[in-house]
C-alpha cells in the first residue's frame, strides 16, 4: 500500500474514533466550549476545515481530549487529508500528544481493572 494512501486511512480512522468514541474526558467543558466543540464537528463533518481546526485546536489547548487528537492529525495529515496545512506550536503538539496518551492510558487501565487483572 502506498505510505500516502496508507497515512490517509490511519488519519481517518483516528477522526472516526475522535468523532464517535465515548472517551475518559479529563477536562468538563463549559456551556460555551461544549457548543464550540458541536460547532467544531459541525463544521467538520460539513467539510470547513479551517473553521473545525480553529475549533479543535482551542479546546485542546484546555485540555480537551477529543479535540486534541482531531486537531493533531488534522495538523500533521493535513495535506494528505485536506488539502490544506495548519499550524500548531511544538509545545502545542507535545501538549496535544501528552493528553492523548494519557487518556489512552486511562481506558487501558480502567479496562484492565474491569477484567480484573
Amino acid at each position: 500500500m502506498h505510505p500516502t494512501l496508507r497515512a490517509a486511512l490511519c488519519g481517518l480512522t483516528l477522526v472516526a474514533g475522535a468523532l464517535c468514541a465515548q472517551t475518559l474526558h479529563p477536562v468538563a467543558l463549559t456551556g460555551t466550549e461544549q457548543a464550540s466543540y458541536r460547532q467544531a464537528l459541525e463544521a467538520f463533518r460539513g467539510q470547513r476545515y479551517a473553521g473545525a481546526y480553529a475549533r479543535f485546536a482551542r479546546l485542546a489547548d484546555a485540555g480537551h481530549v477529543p479535540s486534541a487528537q482531531i486537531a493533531l492529525l488534522m495538523v500533521q495529515q493535513g495535506p494528505a487529508l485536506f488539502g490544506s496545512d495548519w499550524a500548531a506550536s511544538p509545545g502545542q503538539q507535545r501538549r496535544w500528544n501528552a493528553l492523548t496518551i494519557n487518556a489512552a492510558r486511562q481506558r487501558l487501565d480502567f479496562v484492565d481493572n474491569e477484567r480484573g487483572d
